[in-house]
């Protein structure tokens, strides 16, 4: 299967081949394996960063699909020229040139039939240290890739209190549903209850107190969430009140506070059985959308739409995503709506169940 995963985790120098290829894990959140990575190019000296988009290499049969694809979402986002990098595919030919030229010319022909020059196409078998890397054009540039964990973009992405795991198995396994017992029980305990965990109280305040407490205890690093707690969360994720004000947590990205609630919106993700893991799962997407991490926003997108195919605020982000929409804009919408209304949300001891 080919997915597209744009991301946006941070700014790499475009002109150095091997510090490129070294920083694409740290781009990526992960290790990629026989991938094809495209790194779009803006302005008309083409020096800015743009798009970078990673998507599994085609089978032959699919190359000039894939291809079209590619140069279609970077033709409509208004980029001015690509990098491209393979990693992977297979080994050098005796002559020492790199795999899927076949590929590369595709995609060079149809980013060409929108405009957008191909500057530079590069290739390694991995992103390992001492690993030798190559270009598809000149067959005398290439070298060997120098330790990725000492890259600058290694040293932003840690310093951010970003993780980079060894392969997308790694990181998709994070959405990985909780003990499926445990999951039965929650579950069966949400069927039993006639109503509302709050009785007569205002439900929207209740759910606004009862998330407030869970980002306390988040922020005291309490990881531990009770059958109890998991289904009065539950309750109050499934208001759409209080789901709207969870959406205002996401920026300004790095703040305390949207790092408690995204954390919050992964454990729940995993702890809410379905279909109610499903908000969880869409204000972790939203989350890591607003903060440029597109790589995390669509696997917990890919996720929730297992969880509930019709789940109109799913739909609506995977729009967005397949749209090109900028991780920027997405922040931009929550700040404005922010400054229109105070936060509902804010870490401090508060209500619930404690």
């Amino acid at each position: 299967m080919t997915t597209t995963t744009p991301t946006g985790r941070t700014k790499v120098d475009l002109k150095d081949p091997a510090d490129l290829l070294a920083a694409i894990p740290y781009i990526l959140g992960f290790h990629p394996e026989n991938s094809v990575v495209v790194f779009g190019q803006k302005g008309p000296d083409r020096t800015s960063q743009g798009l970078t988009m990673r998507v599994d290499l085609p089978p032959p049969a699919l190359e000039k699909d894939q291809a079209l694809d590619l140069a279609a979402r970077l033709s409509v986002t208004g980029h001015t020229g690509a990098t491209v990098a393979v990693v992977g595919g297979g080994s050098p030919n005796p002559a020492g040139r790199p795999p899927r030229r076949r590929f590369l010319r595709r995609l060079e022909s149809s980013l060409a039939e929108d405009g957008i020059p191909l500057l530079h196409s590069l290739w390694a078998p991995s992103i390992t240290e001492g690993a030798r890397w190559r270009c598809y054009r000149d067959r005398d540039c290439g070298g060997l890739l120098p330790d990725p964990r000492k890259s600058v973009a290694a040293a932003v992405t840690t310093s951010e209190g970003h993780i980079t795991y060894e392969s997308r198995e790694d990181l998709e396994r994070l959405f990985e549903a909780g003990p499926p017992e445990t999951l039965a029980r929650r579950a069966d305990m949400l069927t039993r209850m006639g109503g509302p965990p709050w009785g007569d109280d205002d439900l929207v305040e209740a759910g606004l107190a009862e998330v407030n407490a869970a980002l306390a205890r988040t922020e005291r690093g309490d990881e531990v969430t009770t059958d109890e707690q998991a289904v009065r969360l539950a309750w109050a994720l499934s208001l759409v009140e209080v789901r709207d004000a969870c959406l205002l947590t996401a920026a300004p990205a790095g703040a305390p506070l949207a790092r408690a609630a995204e954390a919050l919106w992964l454990r729940l993700a995993r702890e809410l059985p379905e279909p109610e893991s499903a908000e969880a799962l869409c204000l972790k997407a939203h989350a890591a959308y607003a903060r440029g991490d597109l790589t995390i926003a669509n696997m917990a997108l890919v996720r929730a739409r297992e969880v509930d195919p019709e789940h109109r605020m799913a739909r609506l982000l995977a729009a967005a995503l397949d749209g090109m929409l900028a991780p920027s804009e997405v922040a931009r919408i929550v700040l404005r709506q922010r400054a229109e209304e105070p936060p509902a949300l804010r870490l401090r001891p508060s209500g619930g169940t404690e």
